[in-house]
Order: C-alpha cells, then sequence, then structure tokens
C-alpha cells in the first residue's frame, strides 16, 4: 500500500478511535451528584431546587458531608437528561452538579469471545498499551508489517485472514516480476522451496505463532493477538539454512525497497519471527546465518529469535539463532503466566536478552482435511510462543502516536530500529527467575515500554486526575489551565462563579502523547473568584482562581 493511501487509511481509523474514545460514559438514569454551598441545609436547597425545576428531586445518599456532596434521584424521562443538568447546575446554592457515571478502566479489553484464555497478554500489560494503540500504522501513515518465518500456516483463518499482507503490486499468476524487486508472483509472500507465494505444509505451529503475534482483535470472534491491526508477511518452506537465508532475503528485499521507493513499493517489514532453530549449536559454526541479523538491521529490521526449549545455560552449550551476536537481533526465553521461568526453556546472562510468556498460550490454530485446513483454537507452549510476544510487541510500538519515537523509520532506519529494541530492553520488569541469566534480567512489560515513549515524547503526565497548573496572560484576561488524567477518555470542563452559575464548559480528550492544557478567554466577565473543575463520572477536580 502507498504511503500516502496509507496516511488517509490511517486519518480514517484514527477518527474512529477517537471518536470511540469520546463516547459518553456509563451512567445511572435519574442520578445527579450534586455539590451545595457551604452553610447551606440540604432540604433548603432541595427545596428551592423542586420548585424551581419543576421536578421532583430527593436525596439518595449522603456521599461526603463534609464536602457537602449528595446524590440525587429523580424520575428521568426519556432524553431529558442533559436538559435537567443545565437547571441543576442554574439553581442557586448548587455549585456543582453532574451526572452519576461509572469509571472505565485505563486498559482496554477486546471483545474476542476466547479474551478471557489469555492471560499471557495482562500478564505483559497489553491492555494498558492498547489504551494508546492497537497497532496497523505509523504516524506517518507507513502499513505496519510483520514477517513470519515458518513451514507453513493456514492463512484463511478468519482471525488472520483480515491482517494477511498482499502484495499489491504484483499481480498473481502472470509469471511477472512486476513489481521489480526480483520475485515472480510473490503476492501472497514467499516460499523459497517452490518459489511462489503458497504457504507449503499448513501446520498449527505457524497458524499459533501468527495469533499470538497479530490475530485480528475487538473482532467478537476467538482471540486478539499483540496487535489487533497488523500486516502478516509469511515466509514458508523452511527446512534448511539455505532456505532460512532466502527467506530472510525476501524480508530485506521487501523492506530495501519501501525504503528507496519511499512507500511507493515493498513492504514497511519492522520485525521477523523465528520460532525455530538449532539445539547446542554456536553462532561461530552458523557465520552467514548471523550476519543476516545485521543486514536486516541496517534496512530499519528488528529480528526476534526463540531459544532452547531446554534448561541449558545457550552461553555455554550454544544455540541458534540465539547466541548469533548481532544487536538487531532480540532472544526470548520462555516463562509461565505467573512469570517464573520454565524449567525447560534455555538461558544465558550474554546470548539471551529477556522472557516472555510461552508456556499454555492459547492461540489460532489448524486441523483436519484434506489440507490441513480447519480452522480452529488451542494452546501452543515453549519458546516458540514466548519469542511471537515480542515480535508482536516491536510492531505495536512503531504504532504510538508519538511522531519524534519513529518519524526516522525510512530516513534513518538503523538509529529507528534501535530506538524501539531500546523501549523493549530497557524496560523490563525485573525478575528474579531471570536475574543474572539473561542479559536484562526481567521479562516483556508493554506498560513500561508505553511510559519510557511517552517519556520521550514529552507526553502526558498520568496520574489521579489533578489541576496542575494555572497561567494568567498578562492582561488577566486569558487562562491556560494544565492537567494530569488517569485515563486518555473523554472530561468535562466547567468554570463557575461563586453564584454557582456556569460560565464556560468544554468537553476535553487527553492526549497520551502531548502536554495536555486548556485554554479559555474571560474577556467580558466581571472582576472576582471563580472556580474551574475538570471531572470524569464521580471523579472531580476544583480550583478557586482570581479574574483582577
Amino acid at each position: 500500500m502507498k504511503k500516502t493511501t496509507c496516511f488517509l487509511l490511517f486519518l480514517w481509523l484514527a477518527g474512529g478511535i477517537l471518536q470511540a474514545q469520546t463516547l459518553a460514559p456509563e451512567r445511572r438514569s435519574g442520578e445527579l451528584i450534586v455539590q451545595i454551598q457551604p452553610g447551606k441545609q440540604v432540604g433548603t436547597v432541595l427545596a428551592d431546587l423542586n420548585r424551581s425545576t419543576g421536578i421532583t428531586f430527593t436525596v439518595k445518599q449522603t456521599l461526603a458531608a463534609d464536602w457537602h456532596m449528595y446524590l440525587l434521584q429523580y424520575p428521568e424521562q426519556q432524553d431529558q437528561a442533559a436538559d435537567v443538568l443545565q437547571k441543576v447546575r442554574r439553581v442557586r446554592d448548587i455549585v456543582l452538579a453532574q451526572y452519576n457515571s461509572k469509571v472505565q478502566e485505563r486498559s482496554l479489553e477486546p471483545n474476542d469471545t476466547e479474551w478471557w484464555r489469555q492471560g499471557d497478554m495482562t500478564f505483559i500489560k497489553a491492555p494498558e498499551m492498547w489504551a494508546a494503540t492497537t497497532g496497523g500504522l505509523t504516524p506517518a501513515g507507513d502499513t505496519i508489517v510483520i514477517a513470519v518465518l515458518e513451514k507453513g500456516a493456514l492463512m484463511t483463518h478468519p482471525d488472520l485472514a483480515p491482517n494477511r499482507f498482499w502484495n499489491w503490486h504484483d499481480i498473481p499468476g502472470n509469471d511477472i516480476d512486476d513489481d521489480g524487486n526480483g520475485y515472480t508472483d510473490d503476492f501472497g509472500g514467499w516460499n523459497p522451496q517452490t518459489f511462489a507465494d503458497d504457504m507449503g505444509t499448513k501446520g498449527y505451529h505457524g497458524t499459533a505463532v501468527n495469533g499470538i503475534i497479530g490475530a485480528r482483535g475487538n473482532n467478537q470472534q476467538g482471540i486478539s493477538g499483540i496487535n489487533w491491526t497488523v500486516k502478516l508477511l509469511n515466509v514458508a518452506g523452511m527446512d534448511y539454512e539455505s532456505e532460512i537465508i532466502q527467506g530472510y532475503q525476501y524480508v530485506g528485499k521487501m523492506r530495501k525497497q519501501y525504503n528507496q521507493t519511499n512507500g511507493a513499493k515493498g513492504a514497511f517489514v519492522v520485525a521477523t519471527n523465528a520460532s525455530f532453530g538449532f539445539d547446542e549449536e554456536f553462532a561461530e559454526d552458523h557465520p552467514v546465518w548471523c550476519a543476516l541479523y545485521d543486514s536486516l538491521g541496517k534496512l530499519g529490521v528488528l529480528s526476534v529469535g526463540a531459544t532452547s526449549n531446554a534448561n541449558v545455560n545457550v552461553d555455554e552449550k550454544g544455540d541458534m539463532p540465539t547466541s548469533c551476536t548481532s544487536e538487531y537481533l532480540i532472544t526470548v526465553t520462555n516463562i509461565t503466566k505467573a512469570g517464573s521461568k520454565v524449567f525447560l526453556a534455555g538461558y544465558g546472562s550474554m546470548s539471551i536478552d529477556l522472557g516472555a510468556p510461552g508456556s499454555d498460550t492459547y492461540s489460532t490454530f489448524n486441523s483436519g482435511g484434506q489440507n490441513n485446513d480447519i480452522p480452529s483454537y488451542g494452546i501452543i507452549g515453549g519458546c516458540s510462543a514466548a519469542a511471537p510476544h515480542v515480535t508482536g510487541s516491536i510492531g505495536l510500538l512503531y504504532s504510538l502516536d508519538c511522531e519524534p519515537f519513529t518519524s526516522d523509520a525510512t530516513s534513518n532506519p538503523t538509529v529507528c530500529a534501535r530506538r524501539v529494541r531500546d523501549a523493549i530492553l530497557l524496560n523490563v520488569e525485573p525478575n528474579e527467575t531471570l536475574n543474572g541469566i539473561t542479559s536484562t534480567g526481567g521479562h516483556l512489560n508493554l506498560s513500561n515500554a508505553l511510559a519510557s515513549v511517552r517519556e520521550l515524547c514529552k507526553g502526558a503526565k498520568v496520574g489521579p486526575l489533578e489541576i496542575l497548573e494555572v497561567q494568567t496572560s498578562a492582561e488577566g484576561n486569558k487562562f491556560r489551565v494544565f492537567y494530569q488524567t488517569p485515563l486518555f477518555q473523554a472530561y468535562n470542563f466547567r468554570v463557575f462563579n461563586m453564584l454557582g452559575q456556569l460560565m464556560y464548559e468544554q468537553e476535553i480528550n487527553p492526549q497520551q502523547f502531548s502536554e495536555n492544557y486548556i485554554d479559555f478567554e474571560t474577556y467580558y466577565w466581571p472582576a472576582g473568584v471563580y472556580v474551574m473543575s475538570i471531572g470524569r463520572g464521580d471523579v472531580v477536580k476544583s480550583r478557586k482562581f482570581p479574574k483582577i
């Protein structure tokens, strides 16, 4: 997909995401939360409220007597809630009024039917990352592609098919290299054994690995991958090292062409996954294979490798590819969803970088039929399942809406790849069972990685709802209010005079990767003291300020 087309799609998707984030929160019908003026009796205020609105309100509960906050109820009629709220806010002696809304969690969980089985995703804090991004595109509009090197996968699986990569610059079946990348009819990937784009013998292993990386999320079926949307480029048919080298070369060709044509051709491959290898083999005996990782890294492609499913010290016993020393290769061992290293999993303080959950991972599967083509779901284990958690995380990081983080992805791909790698490796969760036997001493934590990117972009301060600072212009008629929130969803900002009259109101939508503030003007307001508030649901923060 061309970069310009991707950018238009990015705008469309971003609009949909923003719209989803700004939907009004769930509220309890017929309930309002109010704060009354200090020194006033709630019964007196309630009588005045009922008289002025013509609606019968009663006190359902005293929420905070010291702060004069009460939960009111009334017989709500259909579609009258907004009108009632405005009437209540105009009543004398009512300082603040709002709906009784249900606060949403900061994390985002998909609606996939088998999500409850995916403890691996919650363990690595994927829902916290999903609140910021679910994958798909870079801020510049590049379609993110992850290359999966496997013997075969059922890419017609309904949870994988929507995310399959297609090389739209090649015409399938015409025996012509239409896009000039050196490969004929590579419309749906590449198979070095057949010199075509078929997936070869379809096995559950490849299908499961693809599902961990990029099963379509939030589609009300099956599972969710690390990326809800991403393009999965499958390179199949690799039994020998010669075929492995050819597979990696194909990936390199596609990314190189993308860099050189500014996205007009090729594919924006950001990572490769290899859940295969050789036990007790040293890098020095496979120098050509190892050299591939530096070559891919220079193009901007990080690679991820699974280590041995044996309790061996890879530094001493060897393993391929995880004993390769390339800085662009991230090596992964297997831990449980409780955070402990699996006994039958390789380790090494120099060779193995981090752990990720692999045991008992629920993912996409296939079985039966003449061609092993019946889609299903099942359990995969071992380091083969641990590695794709990290591979998928690379793709997800590229989609964060932090322009400085990946702005040089095509102009300086090597530096960008290192930056993404560091976001993962420098922000692991410390893990006692990995300390001293991996280079980082920790396991994958997407929440930590997200925080590091937000800091790089001088992004939003995250914490309990708070008004941090109020700045005033020299003439005293313009105000800028800096704030922090625990959620990146819609909040209400309001300003009242000391009679409780609403003077200004605005819905605000905190952004993850920019400083959050509100600007408003008070040119025609009389001098005096005012109250500003930011709130969502029953959580409200207020602050007085003078207008000279």
